[in-house]
């Protein structure tokens, strides 16, 4: 099944490690158009690696939609997983042969708006995880293509534009940090918190483990993200031997309780 694994590069040195063990296709954050990924990757080096994905996470402006237009050209990789729905619209009207994976955090969550876009010409689409095992696995049956599962890694919680940790540190007069730990204080639940000059990540306290996810069908990559995840953490989960995690939604319906409504 590791044929078909889509793993995030956090270092180059990781490559080998991962390909030793059947990995080969990669995700790297791309300079300048990533939130919440702790390394990004300039076009060069990701140009070495013809196998892999482009990762673009950022909501994008005009200025940086004028800058990915002139990268566009120089990128020698088998696709894109973008977000924000402008990447699809430059790289369709330029007429690029790019495989085109929609990934929007927490938004995958139908049948409906799945197919959609896969309609429209998107070679897949992520499927989110904060969705119980029995939903995933219905999408999966009716997506009209191969869908794209998260099967291992911190979930992102929330995103927010703003310097989070730097405006924290600045207010109190303390040393900035980019990366940290924070602990809620009337739950004491921690989250992990990634802040880059395009905002601030959060993610869970524990690693979500779905990798029973690699029993479905109809799925074109099982994803790994591996932030916060040493190759050796990594490997050790794909062999059952990391126990430290959870899992999330897949057996446990999410809630809603609507004004004036019942739950």
């Amino acid at each position: 099944m590791k044929s078909n694994i889509l793993i995030s590069i956090n270092k180059i040195t990781d490559i080998d490690k991962y390909a030793k063990v059947g990995i080969n296709t990669f995700l790297f954050a791309l300079d300048g158009f990533c939130a919440g990924y702790e390394n990004t990757f300039d076009v060069e080096t990701i140009n070495q690696y013809p196998n892999s994905y482009v990762l673009i996470n950022r909501i994008l402006d005009c200025e940086s939609i004028d800058a990915l237009k002139k990268i566009l050209p120089q990128l020698q990789v088998k696709g894109i997983v973008y977000e924000d729905v402008g990447v699809f619209n430059i790289v369709k009207n330029a007429g690029y042969n790019f495989e085109l994976i929609f990934f929007q955090n927490h938004f995958g969550t139908n049948k409906k708006s799945i197919n959609f876009w896969l309609k429209q010409g998107v070679e897949s689409v992520f499927v989110s995880n904060e969705l119980t095992m029995a939903e995933i696995e219905s999408i999966t049956k009716e997506a009209s293509k191969p869908v794209v599962v998260q099967v291992l890694g911190y979930n992102q919680v929330m995103y927010s534009r703003r310097s989070l940790l730097s405006n924290y540190h600045d207010n109190f007069q303390l040393p900035r940090k980019y990366v940290g730990i924070i602990d809620e204080i009337s739950s004491h639940v921690k989250f992990r918190v990634l802040e880059n000059a395009y905002g601030t990540v959060v993610f869970s306290e524990k690693v979500f483990n779905g990798l029973e996810l690699q029993k479905l069908n109809n799925v074109k990559y099982f994803y790994i993200n591996t932030n916060f995840l040493t190759v050796d953490e990594v490997l050790g989960y794909l062999e059952g031997s990391n126990t430290d995690c959870d899992q999330g939604f897949l057996n446990k319906k999410t809630l809603f309780k609507l004004k004036g409504g019942k739950v």
